[in-house]
C-alpha cells in the first residue's frame, strides 16, 4: 500500500517492474541468481521484493554472490531476525522476459512512506558476471516510467509506478 504525502493510506498505487534476463550462450550458462529489493535513503533495505536462487546444496553457498542485497541483508538482521533466503526466495530463471510487483509495503507489510527509495536489480551466474542495476524512485500520488537500463545479465529493465489495477 502507498501512502500520500498527507500520511493517509492510499492503496492505489504499485511499482510493476519489467526485465529480461540475457542469454549470452555458451556451453557452461548457468542461470542467475537475481534479487529485487528496495532500500531507504539511508541505505537501509527496506523490502525484498523477490530472490531467485538456489536453496539446496550446493546453492546457498552462492547466494553472498548477490553481494549488495546480501550485505543489505544483513544489515536488515539486526532488527529483524526472519531469514528472507527462506521466506521470499524462488527458484532461479532462464533467460526470458519477467515482471515482479511491488506492492509498497515493507518487508512486515506495512506501508512505506511517501518520498524517495532506491530499487536494485541484481544478478549473478556462476561461469558469468556479476551486475547490478539501480534508481531512485519516489513513492508519491504521481504515476511514473523509467528506463533503468541492461548490462550483460539483465539486458533491459523498465518500470512503471502506476495506479493499481
Amino acid at each position: 500500500m502507498w501512502q500520500k504525502q498527507n500520511s493517509n493510506a492510499n492503496s492505489s498505487y504499485e511499482l510493476l517492474v519489467n526485465f529480461e534476463i540475457n542469454n549470452p550462450g555458451g556451453v557452461r550458462y548457468r542461470r542467475p541468481y537475481v534479487s529485487l529489493w528496495v532500500e531507504d535513503k539511508k541505505g537501509f533495505p527496506v523490502r525484498t521484493i523477490s530472490l531467485w536462487a538456489q536453496t539446496t546444496p550446493p546453492g546457498p553457498r552462492w547466494i553472498p554472490d548477490l553481494r549488495r542485497w546480501f550485505r543489505s541483508d544483513r544489515v536488515r538482521q539486526f532488527t529483524d531476525k526472519t531469514d528472507l533466503v527462506a521466506t521470499v526466495s524462488g527458484p532461479t530463471r532462464q533467460p526470458g522476459k519477467y515482471s515482479l510487483l511491488w506492492d509498497g509495503t515493507d518487508d512486515q507489510q506495512k506501508p512505506v512512506k511517501p518520498g524517495d527509495y532506491t530499487l536494485y536489480l541484481e544478478a549473478v551466474r556462476e561461469h558469468g558476471s556479476y551486475q547490478i542495476l539501480k534508481r531512485v524512485i519516489t513513492v508519491a500520488d504521481r504515476p511514473f516510467k523509467a528506463e533503468m537500463g541492461g548490462n550483460e545479465e539483465i539486458k533491459s529493465a523498465t518500470l512503471e509506478y502506476r495506479r493499481r489495477r
